[in-house]
């Protein structure tokens, strides 16, 4: 028996099918039955066939196999063709007379054995068949083992090639043992950087908000794979920019995230991707040349005269809507955000030696302390609610209901107040900060009021009364530009 390969253009053999597909053909002469062939040959072409999950057709008397392969398979039979051989090797002889049986595995010209921890009694052994002859149950057992051991072999060399990665003897014999080290998973790299980060909350370096967040990021991760790879995790050397980008698009498009929060969890992401090169779990960088760019979002805020129309509303006959005008009022003068005001105590408000009170509390969002003068707006609204069932029960200063119903409760408000625009728990915290800077308070003093940990937070308010004014004088700019003084 002869064995050759061949590649030949599909065209030359099939003119009607216009495609660039490729015909491997195997041609195995038949000679007489009892010329001495050795049994790897028939073995070694099944297995190269089988490795390839291709179509194996049995052409009439000539034995005509044809292969309908696509191009890139080409390379797999050239670089990746394997064949297993099961040896009992005489010279390393057990002490009970019997031969251990080695397995030889050959790719490329490249040899690698290992001992399958079998042993089989020296008569018994058919190496022409490479299985043992004897009927005893240990010898069936052994013989189904050795196919077993082909199997696996098999089953591994093709997660390989279905993989792009390398074959060699050594990586087939290495996760045949399970010696080859398992790969970093994303989500777990990304919660074990989330231990540092909940040291940093339990330091007081991060907020609660934030950390959630940091956690929540590996829960979008999860659902994202799920969704489109059908996998909760992936290898973390495995992330490319086409995982990043499509992470991007699901964050904004199922997650209905804004800019801003969509491009707080890719730096997340990122972050956790520098970790992971870092300790050298992944190569590349998928964020690699990619910015992202956060929005400066349009910070509304009440004037003076607006909020005067809403102090001045007689809201007695609607108690809860009073008492949620007055949440807001108390944001106005104080900066605080909902949150904060929600578990603002008595225990928050001290009083100086001077008898100036002041609120001191750490934001529930960042952690940095808030200190801020109070003045008599809010201090009257403390003691307005001092006798409430809520106040009394929770030891909080104001009776403040869920941000949802507030913000409802506010456009009842709005309309009372003729205010035209859309309110919210959030702009009270806004009007505070741009007051503030219209009555010439300083920059840094408003910066320690909020609780920002970064003075650019606070500048973003000053960049938008800048522009405020700029547009205030259109007006005179419209009168006075086109005049020509002598």
């Amino acid at each position: 028996m002869s064995v050759s390969l061949g590649w030949i253009n599909r065209e030359q053999t099939d003119k009607s099918r216009k495609n660039d597909e490729l015909h491997a053909i195997c041609i195995v002469n038949r000679i007489c039955d009892s010329a001495c062939v050795h049994d790897s040959v028939h073995g070694n072409l099944h297995t190269a066939l089988i490795s390839l999950f291709l179509p194996v057709v049995k052409l009439g008397k000539s034995d005509y196999i044809y292969i309908t392969i696509n191009p890139q398979f080409q390379i797999m039979l050239h670089d990746s063709y394997f064949t297993l051989s099961f040896i009992a090797r005489k010279a390393r002889a057990l002490r009970n007379g019997e031969y251990p049986i080695f397995v030889r595995i050959t790719v490329s010209g490249q040899v690698s054995e290992m001992n399958i921890g079998r042993s089989v009694v020296p008569e018994n052994w058919d190496q022409k068949r490479a299985m043992s002859k004897g009927r005893s149950r240990r010898d069936l057992e052994l013989n189904k083992y050795i196919e077993v051991v082909k199997a696996r072999f098999l089953e591994i060399h093709n997660m390989l090639v279905r993989e792009g990665k390398m074959v060699n003897p050594k990586i087939l014999r290495d996760h045949f043992l399970g010696t080859v080290e398992k790969p970093k998973m994303l989500c777990d790299v990304f919660r074990q950087a989330n231990e540092q980060r909940y040291a940093e909350y339990e330091r007081g370096d991060m907020g609660k908000a934030t950390y959630e967040r940091w956690v929540r990021c590996v829960t979008y991760l999860e659902e994202f794979m799920q969704l489109t790879l059908n996998v909760s995790d992936i290898p973390v050397k495995d992330v490319t920019k086409g995982f990043v980008q499509d992470f991007e698009h699901f964050l904004r498009m199922n997650k209905k995230a804004a800019n801003n929060t969509a491009v707080r969890y890719l730096r997340y992401l990122k972050n956790v991707m520098q970790y992971a090169i870092a300790n050298k779990w992944a190569t590349e960088d998928p964020f690699l040349g990619k910015r992202f760019k956060r929005t400066v979002a349009d910070r509304e805020a009440l004037t003076e005269a607006e909020l005067k129309r809403m102090m001045n509303l007689d809201l007695k006959a609607y108690p809860r809507v009073e008492a949620v005008r007055d949440t807001f009022v108390f944001c106005c003068f104080t900066g605080l955000a909902f949150c904060d005001i929600k578990s603002l105590k008595r225990s928050d408000i001290t009083t100086d030696a001077e008898g100036n009170m002041w609120i001191r509390k750490h934001r529930e969002k960042t952690g940095e302390l808030s200190v801020i003068p109070l003045l008599d707006v809010p201090r009257r609204l403390i003691e307005k609610y001092s006798n409430h069932p809520k106040v009394m029960l929770e030891g909080v200063v104001l009776p403040v209901i869920s941000n949802q119903r507030m913000n409802a409760y506010l456009k009842e408000v709005a309309d009372l107040a003729k205010i035209n625009r859309h309110l919210t728990s959030h702009i009270g915290r806004h009007t505070f900060a741009t007051l503030s800077l219209s009555n010439h308070v300083p920059i840094e003093s408003i910066s320690k009021m909020l609780g920002h940990s970064d003075i650019r937070t606070t500048q973003i308010y000053a960049k938008m009364q800048a522009k405020t004014i700029y547009e205030d004088m259109a007006s005179m700019r419209q009168k006075f530009d086109c005049v020509m003084m002598n």
